[in-house]
């Protein structure tokens, strides 16, 4: 088959764009960011442009996209601060120790099951064993010694010191790990929360959140002000694709642009209503229920609700550890255990509707794909990119077919995955 140049040309503004992409990937987030913005917003603007220039009517857009960024920040940073703040005072010793009676009775229950082996038998058996006479014990005790006997030449007795090094170093550290092994679980869990759940470093984190809080608010501000233009003039962000691409395939990348465009306006549009609909189901709902922080719990939910698959389990845990921190004074099994059951059954009938009603609708008919060929590009996603290639795998495949759709019709593969666009 003779090799057709017109392939390789349609690749070649590809890998650039790609190369593009990796160099400059800050700035050509705020300009995709920016792009989508203008995607939401554009039927807004066309219907104001009826009445208005299109300077208002794209600054009265924007303006709407403002106003509920800083709803967003009014409605979710006074109560993360509180919680952090609530957090940093909490007294970590006396989690563990209002935690130790369920603990003590789950470390019970794995021993019952032979999944865990007692601590008490650990002890016996260390106690019990031979020690071995013939070892050397050099590596526990230092020597310096020198040889005893007598001078031949004046007679007189020779000196012998011994210097035992204070520094017990090798003997310390193997008695700390044979320490470990004996201690309990909860004696673990103890030392690691006091470890790693102290005040100051809820503290610390809080003041990285804020520095990174700050870099947010910059690049908010870079989507704000590209998107502007972007919502002003119509069809500007097409111009600087087509000014990258060959001539002749002008119209293709318009044309691909365009269904893309379509598209990712409803994956979007479908993304914004399912993270409201996620914040109000479990929000109210926790309301209802006398969980206290339960605005704050379902935005959280909502948002983490844009990860696929596993951003539901990370809010619910969460959701888990906000309501142990804030109910700390409560009895374990007569409160306690009530109330988070109620959390995490708000939080299992929410993922029901989700996976039932919202995401079939959302996923598979917004972008057109098949739910197994969703699940597969999310997988693909998340060993790319982590959590962010997660949530950008559905959108960047969606403009991969339109794209194949467009200039690489001629492939079988393409022609598969393309056949219900």
């Amino acid at each position: 088959m003779k090799f057709n140049y017109k392939y390789l040309l349609a690749v070649i503004p590809i890998l650039i764009t790609g190369g593009v992409i990796y160099y400059l990937s800050d700035i050509v987030t705020y300009i995709l960011m920016a792009w989508v913005i203008s995607m939401i917003g554009a039927p807004v603007v066309v219907f104001l442009r009826r009445f208005v220039g299109k300077n208002i009517a794209a600054l009265f857009t924007l303006s709407l996209f403002v106003l509920g960024f800083m709803l967003l920040v009014w409605i979710f940073i006074p109560p993360l601060v509180n919680q952090i703040e609530n957090l940093s005072k909490v007294d970590y010793n006396k989690v563990v120790t209002a935690l130790e009676e369920p603990i003590r009775d789950w470390e019970k229950w794995l021993i019952n099951k032979k999944l865990m082996i007692a601590s008490d038998t650990i002890e016996q058996s260390v106690n019990h064993q031979v020690i071995d006479t013939s070892r050397p014990l050099s590596h526990v005790i230092a020597l310096d010694s020198m040889v005893s006997g007598w001078d031949s030449l004046s007679g007189q007795p020779i000196k012998i010191i011994i210097n035992l090094d204070n520094n017990f170093s090798d003997a310390t550290s193997e008695l700390n790990k044979t320490n470990d092994k004996n201690e309990g679980f909860f004696e673990i869990l103890k030392k690691n929360m006091s470890t790693y759940l102290n005040p100051q470093k809820i503290q610390q984190m809080f003041g990285e959140s804020l520095s990174a809080f700050g870099n947010v608010m910059v690049g908010v501000f870079s989507i704000f002000f590209i998107g502007f233009f972007f919502l002003r003039e119509q069809g500007l962000f097409d111009n600087i694709l087509t000014a990258m691409v060959p001539t002749g395939y002008e119209q293709q990348t318009k044309q691909a642009v365009d269904e893309t465009s379509k598209l990712l306006i409803r994956y979007f549009v479908g993304i914004l209503l399912q993270v409201t609909i996620v914040t109000f189901i479990v929000g109210s709902s926790l309301t209802i229920l006398g969980v206290k922080n339960a605005l704050l719990i379902g935005f959280f939910a909502g948002i983490m609700n844009v990860i696929p698959y596993i951003g539901p389990i990370i809010a619910a845990g969460v959701g888990v550890m906000i309501t142990l921190s804030s109910n700390m004074e409560l009895s374990f099994y007569d409160e306690m255990v009530p109330l988070l059951t109620k959390v995490i059954t708000v939080f299992i009938i929410t993922r029901l509707i989700d996976d039932i009603i919202l995401q079939p609708n959302i996923f598979s008919k917004s972008v057109k794909a098949h739910p197994l060929e969703i699940f597969i590009i999310v997988l693909v996603g998340a060993k790319v990119g982590g959590i962010l290639g997660m949530v950008l795998a559905i959108p960047f495949y969606t403009a991969f077919r339109v794209i194949g759709k467009v200039f690489l019709s001629e492939f079988k593969v393409i022609q598969k995955l393309t056949r219900n666009m």
